[in-house]
């Protein structure tokens, strides 16, 4: 009777042992698969955006995805802002774009080249953000900026810049080169180049 015992009981403790594994909740680890996995991906896209019957923004990546979210993300990015006349405002080029769509923000990485014609100033960084919202170009506190204008080179960090009082402030340390032409007056810190 003793093996029957002990069979007995290891049916019981294997009985137990199952009848508890499933009990488990195993649908608590499940992730949220939509919000990683891009509902549309496009290659060598050329998007423009029209409003008004104007084109107001053409931009091409070798690759746009779109997450259900409103996330979008696109490298190798090149991109035209015109003006309400239809000329070219501003133009530039990335290696990585984060656009969130719902709140206006796009946030630019890796070699960025800002050029505005009108104003004739280039803006070099390898992070940028801008607000839609308030129309604010801003670097993170500690990232070196490169602002070209006329032969003048800025650089600094802490930059900010308002599209809409057309100013800009650099919070942290600045450094650069100020050429002037030869018919300007002498003194200050400008060197004047030939």
């Amino acid at each position: 009777m003793t093996p029957n015992l002990f069979t007995a009981g290891a049916v019981l403790c294997c009985w137990l042992f199952f009848s508890a594994g499933c009990s488990l909740k195993y649908s608590d680890g499940k992730k949220n698969v939509e919000s990683e996995v891009p509902e549309f991906v496009f290659a060598n896209a050329d998007f423009s955006r029209w409003e008004k019957n104007k084109k107001t923004l053409s931009m091409r990546a070798r690759t746009l995805e779109q997450y259900k979210g409103g996330s979008t993300y696109a490298d190798s990015v090149s991109f035209t802002a015109y003006a309400d006349d239809g000329s070219a405002e501003t133009e530039g080029s990335c290696g990585l774009v984060a656009f969130d769509s719902k709140q206006k923000i796009y946030s630019l990485y890796d070699g960025i080249e800002l050029t505005n014609e009108p104003r004739g100033v280039t803006i070099s960084a390898d992070e940028l953000r801008w607000d839609g919202n308030t129309e604010q170009l801003t670097s993170r506190r500690t990232d070196t900026i490169t602002m070209k204008k006329n032969g003048t080179v800025v650089r600094g960090s802490g930059f900010s810049a308002s599209g809409v009082s057309n100013c800009f402030v650099f919070t942290g340390a600045v450094s650069g080169t100020v050429e002037t032409d030869e018919d300007a007056e002498e003194g200050g810190d400008a060197q004047s180049r030939q």
